[in-house]
């Protein structure tokens, strides 16, 4: 996955890769800076990625300063290793793209970086994953909500599938949606330079919103944010139904896209998000929550036992489904779209320029992409 910044940035804010509400300026603890780990290998094939940095000490107003030429890699139980690259040089290692993780494979993940210090990871083995046997949408009112406000109508969604005999099993649900974008670059109270692909702000504001249009076929994606996980502690072995998984807007009523993930996570992963989860009840968004909440349950450091360590290596199975879901039905009468109206003005070259650009680049990032969607209808 391509990012701006990573998606696991969201969850752990990154989370996380993520945001979902501004905050307030927030120092760590000891205003320090923590070597940060965010891992992630599934039993899909593809670019498997391991983001290192250097968090910053603050939330807002910081920056995060990738650990570069590292030497990182993924050991099985038998041996085999799997060395990543960071072919941009950004902090971003990646595997090869036919690797995938095994099902009943165990995994460690070894960081060496170029100061000599070593950091390696408990051994996460690959749980199965219970196929999706349904997936339900219901259109839902949320009366705290007036009408018009865009949280009050939307659709949840519900799955059912039948958890295995096996006891310790951890679920974990995520999507991802895709939409046809038309504006690709929007710059308020300024213009943008197609030389150097970014916005500009003149001396004397301009008070005018422009939207740039995109250059090619180009796709928006939202995800979720919100950490939705489950323990078959109290259920093991039973027929789990009508699990709440994810709630899509009404903003509109043409069909919504969905790429739907039913995720078999480790132990350690769901505690790690477990603790998230209770710090959001607490204090509200992923990104209210301290960063001493986020230490890694998995991961240590060789070098130095007693450091602290930001993230998670996340070894898990999947199981996806894509599908469209009819926003057009099953809305009470009365009920409207909360439609999202494009501010400002869509740029268009003045009459008789004869050179001039009105099309932005489609970059394939976290946000958007000019790649076709799986399973994407016209």
């Amino acid at each position: 996955m391509k990012t701006r910044f990573p998606i696991l940035t969201l969850l752990i804010c990154a989370l996380v890769i993520s945001c979902i509400t501004p905050i307030t300026d927030f120092e760590q603890v000891s205003t320090n800076s923590f070597f940060s780990v965010e891992a992630t290998l599934s039993d899909q094939p593809g670019l498997h990625k391991v983001k290192l940095y250097m968090s910053s000490n603050k939330l807002t107003g910081g920056s995060f300063q990738p650990i570069l030429k590292a030497k990182v890699y993924f050991t099985d139980e038998k041996g085999l290793i799997e060395n990543l690259t960071d072919p941009k040089g950004t902090g971003n290692y990646q595997t090869s793209e036919t690797f995938a993780g095994r099902v009943g494979g165990t995994y460690k993940l070894t960081i060496e970086t170029s100061d000599g210090k070593k950091y390696v990871s408990s051994p996460e083995t690959m749980r199965p994953v219970p196929e999706i046997e349904n997936l339900i949408t219901k259109f839902e009112i949320m009366d705290n909500y007036v009408k018009g406000d865009a949280r009050r109508g939307g659709f949840n969604i519900y799955v059912d599938f039948q958890d295995s005999p096996n006891l310790g099993d951890n679920y974990q649900w995520f999507w991802k949606h895709y939409q046809k974008a038309f504006i690709c670059e929007t710059c308020t109270n300024g213009y943008y330079d197609f030389a150097k692909k970014t916005c500009m702000f003149p001396p004397q504001p301009t008070d005018v919103t422009l939207n740039y249009k995109c250059d090619r076929t180009c796709w928006d994606i939202t995800f979720s944010t919100a950490l939705n996980i489950f323990s078959d502690s109290y259920l093991n072995g039973q027929r789990i139904t009508g699990k709440q998984v994810a709630r899509v807007p009404f903003d509109d009523t043409t069909p919504y896209y969905l790429q739907f993930e039913q995720r078999s996570i480790t132990k350690s992963v769901y505690n790690y998000y477990q603790g998230l989860v209770a710090q959001t009840q607490n204090n509200g968004t992923l990104f209210d929550v301290p960063a001493e909440t986020r230490f890694s349950y998995n991961i240590k450091s060789v070098t130095n036992p007693s450091e602290k360590i930001l993230g998670v290596f996340d070894v898990h199975s999947v199981r996806k489904k894509v599908f469209y879901i009819d926003r057009s039905v099953g809305i009470p009468e009365g009920e409207r779209p909360a439609y999202v109206k494009l501010q400002g003005e869509v740029y268009s070259c003045p009459a008789g320029t004869r050179v001039c650009n009105e099309f932005v680049e489609c970059l394939d990032n976290l946000y958007r992409t000019p790649s076709k969607p799986v399973g994407w209808k016209d």
